[in-house]
């Protein structure tokens, strides 16, 4: 099942955690494995929509617009359904996207995307051809570094593929922040066993930096995804016969508009405070 293109019909159970040779990414409640709904639900009221956007930004990063002058390629790493990649192709890229997971990797192939199943490192040892060195414009990985066994090797795989110039933006759980000093064990973004790497900013700058990466932006994301997250699981632990800590756990895959209209706040202070609990990173191939 791996290294291989993705069909639009294929069916097949996602991998866990067993571990490969290389940086194999798992699943996790965290990542892109299920597509959030509520919050972009056509039939939510628009402006309250508008509102949520404008408070809340889960990367806050803006997706660079593709050079009317030529045709630039991007590839994303664990593209999930491919809502991302959407994105991407409505602002002119051709993008191709890697997936492990074979029936999520299915839904983007749906979606008309090139979806190629498998870790990074065995897509291109498969299929040197489209991943040649020098080849791509950008790469991005939105919550994928995390769950890498190797992610040294997996940025130096990333530098060959990327042009000079090119640029890797990606996201991970900040390591560093207040939440997870203040609920420990509790801490949302453990997520433990799938989270095999747990980054602070200072660990960031010195992976990038040793392997050949210049950082152009660090940002503290408007999130509060872990936060709630966080008092769900202590609340589950501390009263199991409590359904509100279940609830607010479940939350998290599909967050109402109303809710981050309310948490929006604090998300806002928290990342003014750079003690937001997770981070994106902009950098450029040196």
């Amino acid at each position: 099942m791996r290294g291989r293109r993705a069909s639009a019909s294929e069916i097949s159970t996602p991998p866990t955690t067993g571990r490969s040779e290389g940086g194999e990414i798992a699943n996790c409640e965290l990542s892109g494995g299920r597509e959030q709904r509520s919050v972009f639900d056509p039939r939510s009221w628009r402006w309250l929509r508008r509102l949520v956007l404008w408070w809340i930004d889960s990367r806050a990063a803006p997706i660079p617009a593709c050079a009317d002058t030529a045709k630039q390629r991007a590839l994303e790493l664990g593209c999930s359904h491919g809502a991302f990649l959407i994105q991407l192709r409505e602002l002119g890229w051709e993008c191709l996207g890697i997936e492990p997971a074979a029936e999520v990797a299915s839904r983007a192939a749906e979606r008309g995307f090139d979806v190629r199943v498998g870790p990074l490192e065995e897509v291109v040892a498969v299929d040197p051809q489209t991943f040649t060195p020098l080849s791509f414009d950008a790469v991005f990985a939105w919550m994928v570094i995390e769950h890498l066994h190797d992610p040294v090797a997996t940025l130096r795989l990333v530098r060959e593929l990327l042009k000079p110039g090119g640029t890797l933006s990606f996201s991970v759980p900040n390591f560093g922040c207040w939440e997870r000093r203040a609920f420990g064990r509790f801490w949302y973004a453990m997520q433990l066993p799938t989270h095999l790497q747990h980054f602070t900013s200072g660990s960031l700058r010195r992976l990038l930096e040793i392997n050949g990466f210049e950082l152009l932006d660090l940002i503290h994301q408007r999130n509060v995804n872990n936060l709630v997250g966080s008092v769900g699981l202590w609340l589950r632990t501390k009263f199991p016969r409590w359904s509100v800590g279940e609830r607010l756990i479940r939350w998290t895959d599909n967050p109402s508009a109303l809710g981050l209209c309310l948490l929006a706040p604090i998300a806002r202070l928290l990342a003014m405070m750079r003690q937001a609990g997770r981070l994106t990173v902009v950098v450029r191939r040196k």
